[in-house]
């Protein structure tokens, strides 16, 4: 979870003006809120699938020990305070005094203790079950002193409990073991309380008025509403039905720059999409090298751009690490496209003319993965993109059901909080079922080298370390990065306070949604 509160040049003068008309007024508390969002959650468990939808509305109600600043460093949140023993292998969290659920019972030790074995438990499926794997034990010392040994010092450890990805934290036995959902949400710390949800219609919360974070939030109400469609619910705000919405349509995104539709707010959030191609490694046709490098030769992420983001965006050319972050590897190329390499690099596979590439796509990307099909079929490799529903979409991902598919994921803070979940191989040894290692990629030496690198403190020994992994990755190509895109907030008149973020999550213990208000 991913924060950098601040909005990139492109739109520096536009949105400038907008602070600058806000910094005259006062927030002002009440009101009720509708926000136009892309997806409807998959889970009302707090610790299943906690990615994009489903993480972006539990941070409004869940909260874990600490949070990032706008420089990516670990601040306080629920834990006040912490130090590392000698060893470098036990962290002590001092838990901020006070805190209260939404049921009104207040924070302790044994709460966060709780929350992290839930989360540890196999049977419950957790997110952060493969994130955790490096906890050995954790221990409530006293009513508000929390110690988390891990069993090889983790240089990135505080980062990684600084997202609810890992874990929440919710009342001790508030959740049945094994449940992968649930009829409503648990009590959390967070600063909306959860109200009522209406499968694909609403999920409503309301203001926590004991959160920590005292005078905050503002709304009294907060009412998300799932809008599929990027023009419905861009017209949707413009008719007033809707307050703020998510993922703008880049067409209208350009007019509104343009000066064409007044009254329309905008924040950039420059980094949030981040899009990688991501290959099944363990069956055909892609569990060969050489079909992985004759697709990648097939691509063009320039006119992808163009044609699906209008122009917005920039290459990627390291798995999610963009140009302005200290982890970034110079040396390597954008994928760029070459029929003439397409075709002799299928000769060498062996691949004759029966060979189908199958794209698996959520409905509503039909854009994206229509120019994917066509950038395959012009350069000699027939393709056909097999649309779904997001449930669908994500059940087929996870079971590894697939052959290719056009993914997300929010940009890497630190390498070591990312790249061994997302590439090593316990995972995929432990079976088929797929949490975040979609590709089921496994290398020894890339396992050596992100394991030494997680395990030192020194910056530059950790960068020589992940970029000999990264470039691992590179050569083998189980999943390829592939462009880094912007997505805009768009919000009425009306709304206040509202910032967007590198990527695109909504709140945090610092800004976004827990500082909207509504001026009138």
């Amino acid at each position: 979870m991913k924060r950098l509160w601040f909005v990139s040049l492109t739109l520096a003068a536009l949105i400038t003006s907008a602070l600058s008309a806000w910094g005259a007024e006062s927030p002002k508390y009440g009101g009720r809120l509708v926000f136009g969002i892309a997806k409807d959650i998959i889970s009302l468990n707090p610790f299943y699938r906690t990615q994009s939808t489903d993480s972006f509305v539990r941070e409004l109600m869940f909260q874990t020990l600490l949070d990032l600043d706008d420089r990516q460093q670990p601040i306080p949140a629920l834990a006040e305070s912490w130090k590392l023993s000698r060893d470098e292998k036990t962290y002590t969290f001092n838990l901020r005094r006070g805190v209260k659920f939404h049921n009104d019972k207040e924070l302790t030790a044994e709460d966060v203790k709780w929350s992290i074995d839930y989360a540890m438990d196999p049977k419950n499926q957790a997110t952060g079950l493969t994130l955790l794997r490096n906890l050995h034990e954790v221990r409530a010392k006293d009513k508000y002193t929390v110690e988390i040994v891990l069993k090889q010092p983790q240089a990135a450890f505080l980062v990684q409990v600084s997202s609810i990805t890992a874990f929440v934290v919710v009342p001790k036995d508030s959740i049945p073991t094994g449940k992968s959902n649930l009829s409503a949400f648990p009590p959390g710390t967070g600063p909306f309380v959860f109200k009522d949800y209406k499968v694909a219609r609403e999920i409503v919360v309301s203001r926590h008025k004991n959160y920590w974070q005292k005078g905050l939030p503002y709304l009294d109400e907060l009412v998300l509403k799932p809008v599929l469609d990027d023009q419905v619910r861009f017209l949707s705000l413009r008719s007033r039905d809707l307050d703020i919405i998510e993922r703008t349509p880049y067409a209208f995104v350009r007019k509104i720059i343009g000066g064409e539709m007044p009254g329309i707010q905008i924040a950039e959030a420059k980094y949030a999409g981040f899009r990688r191609l991501v290959f099944n490694v363990t069956q055909p046709p892609f569990n060969n090298l050489k079909i992985r490098q004759a697709a990648l030769n097939a691509f063009d992420a320039r006119e992808f751009l163009k044609g699906a983001h209008w122009g917005f965006g920039e290459p990627a050319t390291v798995w999610g690490i963009p140009k302005t972050s200290p982890w970034f590897v110079k040396d390597l190329p954008e994928i760029r496209r070459d029929p003439a390499k397409v075709k002799a690099l299928l000769k060498e596979a062996g691949a004759g003319p029966e060979l189908e590439v199958v794209i698996v796509a959520r409905t509503g990307e039909e854009e994206e993965n229509q120019i994917l099909q066509q950038q395959l079929t012009s350069a000699g490799m027939k393709t056909r993109v097999d649309y779904m529903e997001h449930a669908r979409y994500v059940s087929v991902r996870r079971d590894g059901n697939f052959q290719m598919v056009l993914s997300g994921a929010e940009p890497v803070v630190d390498p070591g909080d990312s790249y061994p979940f997302r590439f090593g191989c316990d995972e995929p040894k432990k079976g088929p079922r797929r949490i975040l290692n979609y590709s089921a990629y496994c290398n020894e030496e890339f396992d050596r080298l992100v394991r030494e690198a997680g395990s030192l403190n020194d910056f530059k020994k950790r960068y020589e370390l992940y970029a000999k992994a990264i470039r691992i990755i590179h050569q083998d190509v189980p999943e390829a990065p592939f462009v880094f895109t912007p997505r805009f907030f768009t919000f009425a008149q009306k709304v206040r306070g509202f910032e967007a973020g590198v990527s695109d999550n909504w709140t945090s213990t610092t800004g976004g949604l827990l500082k909207t208000w509504i001026a009138n």
